[in-house]
């Protein structure tokens, strides 16, 4: 999650204010390609969702009255919205991400017209743009220096990756028209770290998975006297074809090959081989790997994720402007009479006073 510290205010100071009789607002920067600020656009509506398993996580749909001056089909032009909070001192601010906007639809409506715009995150750059002649990686190259030279390449100039001493361990290869975003996912694979994905002011961000039972707790949701969720919460209770042996492996003839395999066979979880009585296996090849460690982690990893899937909740609450990829929440919601730590998949926002953000959040397993 991010931080809400801002000037006088500890971020525990403003989630205090977000969870009283608040009062926000919200502001539409206009940027152009280099993300200098063109103008505030007025009369704005919009929604924005981030979904952490998609490749493109951040995506918005806007509907903006037509500007005069300023013609909104102009190439790779931005528009950044900001959550604005009235504080007993003034508004403070927050950025709730950069999008690149599609070619506007344009629309009669009433005595005006309004464009309809698609948005997307920076990862459509890198997933447009594809190499045109093999990309040749020799063994030994830093993982992480090459991921931030790829993204140097195709124009990402604000990184925050973290960093890596693990090398590749042979010659790698990735075919003409392979897009930058696959090759950077799969380097990023390679040394177990998160998918590629932009934070909430533009920075290419990735760091190494972190198991959820070993994070803390960032932020809660409850149905108490200061409780901002609102009607229609929902449990979704679902073990159909949930995996509980995994394995991955290498397939090169010509060099080192490696093999990790994870059974969940724990006698408290609902989805074991011991529980079930059969066995569910999810088997692949992986192309890379920087070593057999690396692999026996990715390997776990996988079978916390896909056990996470059998226990789901989607939450209704109030508009929270600090909400990141795949955060750790508690959520205790009397009515439905859940109490557990989940990690948060997806979220969406309805960008305006009195509006909803929908929470899509998966429960921390033990395995």
């Amino acid at each position: 999650m991010y931080s809400l510290k801002q000037g006088i205010y500890t971020h525990k100071d403003v989630i205090s204010i977000l969870e009283s009789d608040r009062v926000i607002d919200f502001r539409y920067e206009l940027l152009n390609k280099n993300e200098i600020k063109l103008k505030d656009l007025e009369n704005v509506r919009g929604n924005i969702r981030f979904d952490s398993t998609q490749e493109i996580m951040g995506t918005a749909t806007f509907t903006i009255k037509e500007i005069g001056n300023i013609d909104l089909k102009t190439v790779d032009l931005r528009i950044r919205p900001i959550f604005r909070l009235m504080t007993p001192t003034g508004w403070v601010e927050y950025p709730l991400g950069t999008f690149i906007m599609s070619s506007p639809e344009r629309v009669k409506q009433g005595s005006g017209i309004v464009q309809q715009v698609d948005c997307y995150d920076y990862n459509t750059i890198l997933k447009e743009d594809k190499i045109t002649n093999r990309l040749f990686i020799a063994a030994g190259e830093n993982y992480v220096r090459q991921i931030r030279n790829i993204l140097n390449a195709a124009g990402i100039k604000k990184v925050n990756i973290e960093t890596s001493l693990l090398a590749i361990r042979e010659n790698l290869e990735f075919e003409i028209g392979t897009s930058k975003l696959d090759i950077i996912n799969a380097l990023l694979t390679a040394i177990n770290y998160e998918p590629l994905h932009f934070d909430n002011r533009g920075y290419a961000v990735s760091k190494r998975y972190i198991e959820p039972l070993n994070r803390l707790t960032e932020h809660s949701y409850r149905t108490d006297d200061h409780s901002i969720i609102k009607n229609g919460a929902k449990q979704i209770i679902d073990i159909y074809n949930v995996p509980n042996i995994f394995v991955r492996y290498t397939d090169d003839p010509d060099g080192e090959e490696f093999y990790s395999q994870f059974i969940n066979d724990s006698a408290g979880s609902t989805i074991s081989t011991i529980n079930r009585g059969r066995n569910v296996v999810d088997i692949e090849s992986v192309d890379d790997i920087a070593d057999q460690d690396t692999l026996n982690d990715l390997v776990r990893r996988l079978a916390i994720e896909k056990s996470q899937t059998y226990d789901a909740v989607i939450l209704p609450t109030a508009i929270m402007p600090h909400h990141a990829y795949r955060d750790c929440i508690f959520v205790n919601e009397g009515s439905l009479g859940v109490g557990n730590k989940y990690i948060e998949y997806a979220w969406e926002m309805e960008l305006g006073v009195g509006g909803t953000m929908t929470h899509e959040l998966k429960r921390v397993v033990k395995l």
